[in-house]
């Protein structure tokens, strides 16, 4: 058969029906059968009828079945170029495919990294929230006019007080003279020794809530008069008008007083 006359029935016929008469034709013509070819190669015989009739996706992969190919033309006696060049052919043809799958492939990562750019911005925006929001609720808890609080007392719930109050002993705020007349301001400094909540309204401002802790220390002004509400009198000692008074009560005793006293709540001596 001449070859070339048939290589434009080549072009339009798949390779593996082309092929399969003339191998086996050839492999006939000597004398030879599927197991011969198998004892000399140890090639599966399954691998050997495939090549054989052109179905090379029955091979395993290209670095197996080329040399499949290679063997079984040696054991025939006839070229192997030709079978080669059609298998090779043939993995061409599956390129496309390889390609296409290639090219999709970055687009769930890229899906991926936006999901992660839109979570990270929500975060952000989420935290800058929860930040002001925090920001705002401190603010609002202090008064305009205090000063900072030596040891940055942290706020604390209001703790439920007796329903009868304990007697507030005799305040030393008696012994002074108020001096809003003279402009001058009434002066108080708080000192924690032990955990103590704390409530201060200075004048007619809106209350400061504390909870101290031993070693805090908070310092206020008042042109007026101050109200303290304690729930823990033994654990602090005051100074009113740079003069100690000491600690106002017993520790875990909840009283309520004003500094100065009130000229009615004064006692006579």
């Amino acid at each position: 058969m001449d070859e070339n006359n048939d290589m434009p029935a080549e072009e339009s016929a798949s390779p593996a029906q082309e092929t399969v008469p003339n191998l086996k034709a050839l492999r006939e013509a000597g004398g030879l059968s599927l197991p011969d070819i198998f004892e000399t190669t140890r090639v599966s015989l399954i691998y050997l009828a495939a090549v054989e009739s052109g179905e090379f996706n029955r091979l395993p992969p290209p670095v197996y079945a080329r040399d499949f190919i290679r063997k079984y033309a040696r054991t025939v006696g006839i070229d192997e170029k030709p079978i080669i060049d059609r298998y090779e052919k043939y993995q061409e043809s599956l390129k496309p495919t390889v390609r296409e799958t290639e090219i999709r492939k970055p687009w769930p990562e890229t899906g991926g990294r936006n999901r992660f750019l839109f979570a990270s911005l929500a975060a952000v925006i989420i935290a800058g929230a929860l930040v002001s929001a925090l920001f705002l609720y401190d603010q609002a808890g202090k008064p305009a006019s205090s000063p900072p609080v030596t040891g940055s007392p942290s706020p604390a719930p209001v703790i439920s007080e007796p329903a009868s109050t304990a007697a507030v002993p005799a305040s030393p705020g008696a012994a002074f003279q108020s001096p809003a007349a003279a402009g001058k301001m009434y002066e108080l400094v708080i000192e924690a020794r032990e955990w103590t909540w704390i409530r201060i309204t200075a004048d007619r401002n809106p209350a400061y809530e504390a909870l101290l802790k031993p070693g805090d220390k908070i310092e206020r002004t008042a042109s007026d008069y101050f109200q303290l509400d304690i729930g823990n009198a033994g654990g602090i000692h005051l100074t009113f008008q740079g003069k100690p008074l000491g600690s106002p009560g017993k520790s875990g005793q909840v009283i309520h007083m004003r500094l100065p006293e009130k000229a009615a709540d004064r006692k006579n001596p």
